[in-house]
């Protein structure tokens, strides 16, 4: 027997109707593919992301219409947001809504198209300032991603070693800012061999020059460690550390990179910066 998918009235009909669907089945193929969208694998295979929490949701809607396809809800969620009329929305049981919301916001989820990302070319110089990342894991990553939005990073270049960006958590945590930045995909970290390449890198680890008194380059960028694992056994033209006392091992990366580019804007402020390039 197939799954079971009818066409229902609800709230959203009555408001905007846009074209629903009620499903009560763990079987319905939509519900695998949503499923599926809580791995990096999935991701990939569907070309789509999964966007949860109220205020993510709503500024997604708001700023990114075009990349929206789904909106998926219960009976018992509170609010409905407004949806473009080319958005399908999907009325799902309680059970069936709960195993997909796996952060437990209640409030309805977004499914979007993925951005395409490129390839990076490292034998070109860098544009002001960019950013190698290898962070394996989604919720550093994110954070890293908010924060290479809010400091005003060109580009985020993901080594092959980092996690997917639209994974559900890397979104979350980035707060949405991952579909705000320009995102290309790299090398390995250990390919980053080649002298033109590395001409241009600036690594963060724990040894190398203090992070507090050294002069930036304006056009860089930065390679950040890996949690745990740090840098490859490469040398790099220049290798900068943030001073800090012995009752830690090391700072987390994500907030190491932090503080690496709020001393990069110490010295390129934002507004000098942008008056500059407009």
């Amino acid at each position: 027997m197939a799954p079971r998918i009818q066409t229902t009235p609800s709230r959203l009909s009555q408001t905007l109707g846009n074209r629903q669907r009620f499903i009560t089945s763990a079987n319905n193929n939509h519900i695998k593919r949503w499923l599926s969208l809580l791995d990096r694998k999935g991701i990939k295979k569907h070309g789509q992301c999964l966007v949860s929490g109220k205020k993510i949701v709503l500024e997604t809607l708001t700023h990114h219409p075009t990349l929206c396809q789904e909106l998926l809800y219960s009976e018992k969620t509170p609010d409905l947001p407004k949806l473009p009329r080319h958005v399908m929305s999907f009325e799902l049981t309680d059970a069936l809504f709960q195993k997909i919301d796996t952060v437990g916001t209640v409030f309805p989820l977004l499914i979007c198209q993925t951005p395409k990302v490129s390839s990076a070319d490292l034998s070109v110089p860098p544009e002001g300032l960019e950013v190698l990342c290898p962070l394996g894991n989604p919720m550093n990553l994110g954070m890293v991603i908010r924060s290479c939005s809010a400091f005003g990073v060109q580009k985020l270049i993901l080594l092959q070693e980092a996690a997917n960006p639209f994974h559900p958590k890397t979104i979350r945590a980035s707060s949405g800012a991952v579909f705000n930045l320009s995102i290309d995909e790299g090398p390995e970290i250990q390919n980053l061999t080649d002298h033109e390449l590395r001409r241009w890198v600036v690594s963060l680890d724990l040894k190398g020059r203090n992070l507090s008194t050294w002069q930036w380059p304006q056009h860089v960028r930065l390679l950040v460690g890996e949690e745990g694992l740090g840098l490859p056994d490469i040398t790099f033209h220049h290798t900068l550390m943030i001073p800090q006392t012995n009752a830690v091992d090391s700072l987390n990366a994500a907030m190491a990179t932090s503080i690496a580019l709020f001393a990069y804007r110490q010295q390129f402020p934002l507004s000098e910066y942008y008056s500059e390039s407009n």
